[in-house]
């Protein structure tokens, strides 16, 4: 029986919801693609139509944040009103509030995809062709308001700023204080970086290299959870002494 494009995204909605609740509950490795059908209540064969295997969940469930957080943006009617550090905090805390409702299995999802070879091979953050051009787009808009500069290689910072988005991820992972306030400091002294260096013109001219600390001390940080936040304050503060203030706009309502 043929069905429709709507109810086939209905029925990988459904799937994905109801694995990653089996996940969070029971642990990636101990599911069953027939325990996934059958709590879906679809076929233990249909299933395989939309998901060849149980790693495919994993980054559907990330493509399904990320699209959803941008549908938020979208949305958003004062958005274009916000300054860029503004427009940076409200993507990052609605995306955080989407992944605190699993966040048990956003890190052991994350877990298993790095050591995926089949996604290591794709170098792309789910969804990220979305988020980059998204990203570029306020980028733009930031440029025509004039509250910085023409940003040179701007599909490269785009790209910077996903693996920022990554780390800042990987952070609150790790972060065990109340109400993640600590993720909340750390999501300013972020965005406050990047604005500021935006801002100097330092990101546009030397991409090749910030790129570079931000990836090694990221690698630091997921061995021995130490080095990324002081990269962060450090080139804050140094960017800092050729741009003037930032602004900051409200804070997160899971980290205070």
């Amino acid at each position: 029986m043929k069905i429709s494009n709507k109810q086939k995204e209905a029925n990988k909605v459904k799937l994905i919801a109801t694995a990653v609740d089996l996940f969070s509950e029971h642990g990636f490795h101990n599911v069953s693609m027939k325990q996934i059908s059958k709590a879906a209540k679809i076929g233990d064969s249909t299933i395989y139509k939309y998901f060849p295997n149980k790693d495919k969940f994993l980054l559907a469930y990330h493509e399904t944040v990320l699209n959803d957080v941008l549908q938020l943006v979208e949305e958003a009617d004062d958005f274009a009103d916000f300054t860029l550090e503004e427009k940076l905090q409200f993507f990052i805390y609605n995306y955080l509030d989407i992944l605190i409702e699993n966040r048990e299995f956003v890190a052991e999802s994350i877990d298993i995809l790095r050591e995926s070879p089949a996604f290591l091979m794709q170098r792309e953050f789910p969804a990220s062709k979305a988020l980059k051009k998204k990203i570029i787009q306020i980028l733009e808009q930031s440029v025509e308001s004039e509250e910085i500069p023409d940003v040179p290689f701007e599909g490269a910072v785009a790209h910077l700023m996903v693996d920022a988005l990554l780390g800042i991820v990987l952070y609150w992972l790790q972060d065990d204080s109340e109400e993640f306030t600590q993720t909340t400091q750390f999501v300013e002294v972020s965005t406050s970086f990047f604005a500021t260096l935006l801002k100097s013109g330092v990101l546009g001219k030397g991409i090749d290299l910030v790129s570079f600390m931000i990836k090694s001390q990221m690698m630091r940080f997921l061995e021995n959870g130490q080095g990324f936040t002081g990269l962060m304050k450090g080139l804050g503060v140094m960017a800092s002494k050729g741009a003037g203030s930032v602004s900051r706009k409200g804070g997160w309502k899971h980290g205070g």
